[in-house]
């Protein structure tokens, strides 16, 4: 039976199933239920916008040519879903040369307060300012590793519980809290690092606008 446009308390279970069953529509449900969390787990990997939308349109095709695969048995769809994802990322990863572009936020910007609010409608003003910091902490967050990478995007980008990113990482629960915890640490480190970075850059800048040294007058 066809799953009625309106679908937000139809679990994703019945979906996929209703998808096997012949209803082709019903993954539309899943993807607009999910692909905000999966191009944002996809972009703390992947820098350029265009990389991330091709990504995250694979991860979907491969999972509708895959979901006959899915056993809900076995664990969420969710969990299913975002090991694609990470798939797709290392694949694509695997075969690429370039790293993301290094940028620089602010020292008192932290992830929960830079990701919490990526909408450019609650603040127009502000706008560009929010996607510029969201770009800075995804560039961050390529320099940490895959795996401290990978539970700091579930849980700050898609908002996972602790349990659940267990679940899709195949990992304890200590050892999600232990990686969510020292990976903050690490990300702190590097974006105060950057921070220093660019201030002696844009000081270099300003001393070879100026032209040096070279008119200065000792007296």
């Amino acid at each position: 039976m066809a799953v009625q446009q309106s679908a937000p308390d139809i679990t994703d279970e019945r979906l996929v199933q209703a998808v096997l069953d012949g209803d082709r529509d019903a993954f539309g449900h899943l993807v607009e239920r999910y692909k905000r969390g999966i191009g944002s787990f996809i972009g703390a990997s992947v820098r350029q916008p265009s990389d991330i939308a091709d990504l995250t349109q694979e991860t979907f095709l491969r999972a509708y040519a895959h979901l006959g695969t899915f056993n809900a048995d076995l664990g969420r769809f969710s969990t299913w879903l975002y090991h694609i994802a990470r798939n797709v990322v290392r694949t694509f990863l695997g075969r690429s040369l370039r790293r993301p572009a290094v940028a620089e936020l602010a020292e008192e910007q932290t992830i929960e307060s830079t990701v919490a609010d990526i909408s450019r409608d609650a603040d127009p003003a502000g706008g560009v300012l929010r996607a510029e910091a969201e770009a800075e902490v995804r560039a961050a967050l390529a320099d940490l590793p895959e795996r401290t990478r990978t539970v700091l995007a579930l849980r700050f980008y898609d908002n996972m519980d602790y349990q659940t990113i267990a679940s899709t990482m195949g990992l304890s629960l200590g050892n999600v809290k232990t990686l969510i915890h020292r990976g903050k640490l690490a990300l702190a480190h590097r974006l105060r690092e950057r921070e220093a970075t660019a201030q002696g850059n844009c000081a270099t800048r300003m001393f070879r606008a100026v032209g040096g040294f070279g008119e200065l007058q000792l007296v």
